[in-house]
Parts: structure tokens; sequence; C-alpha cells
């Protein structure tokens, strides 16, 4: 996290942070890419409800475009609510593996 339009982050799209994160969360898991069942990212402020950036950040970070994946928006605790979904689709059996996050940049939104 750092300050708005001013801070270290602040030209750094945001499927530029969130593909480190994937990334991250696979290694940390030891799992492979293609073993992540769906993504679910919550944001409020970006265009198209992030999701351009949040399947841009899932190329990056080399989950195949076979996984699908979806954005949500609830304007506050949009994350909190992907995280619950996740959650909720491996708690009934939907899903084995599944990641769930959120991702904002308020420089990108024009206030």
């Amino acid at each position: 996290m750092t300050r708005a339009k001013r801070g270290p982050q602040a030209q750094t799209a945001p499927e530029c942070m969130l593909a480190p994160v994937f990334k991250a969360v696979i290694a940390k898991a030891g799992i492979k890419p293609e073993q992540v069942d769906e993504i679910t990212i919550g944001n409020c402020l970006q265009g198209g409800s992030g999701a351009a950036s949040t399947r841009m950040a899932q190329f990056l970070a080399g989950i195949p475009a076979t996984t699908p994946m979806y954005v949500i928006n609830r304007q506050c605790s949009s994350g909190l609510q992907a995280v619950m979904n996740v959650a909720n689709q491996i708690r009934v059996g939907e899903i084995d593996i599944g990641i769930g996050g959120g991702v904002e940049s308020m420089t990108f939104f024009p206030m």
C-alpha cells in the first residue's frame, strides 16, 4: 500500500501489481499454475470492473487462459468478498484450488 497518485507505485498498473502476487501464491502453495480452478478478484474503481487487468495479470503469472476468472465490485470489501466466494466454492466442492483477493489503483481512477 502506498499513497495515491504520488507513492512509489503511483504509475504501476493493477495487473503489474497483481501478477507477482499470483506467482507468489502459486509458489507458496507448491502447485502448478494449471491447477488453479478459478480466480476471483475484488476491486472498486477500475474501468470495466477490472476484468481486463485481472485477466492480464493471470496471463503474466503464467496461469492458463483455460482457468476462469471473474471480478467483483461491492464498493467496499470487494477483496474480502472475493476471498469468501473462493472459500465457499472450495467448501461446497465446486473447485479444489482457487485464488481470491483484491487490487486497486487510485492513480488510474479519474477523481
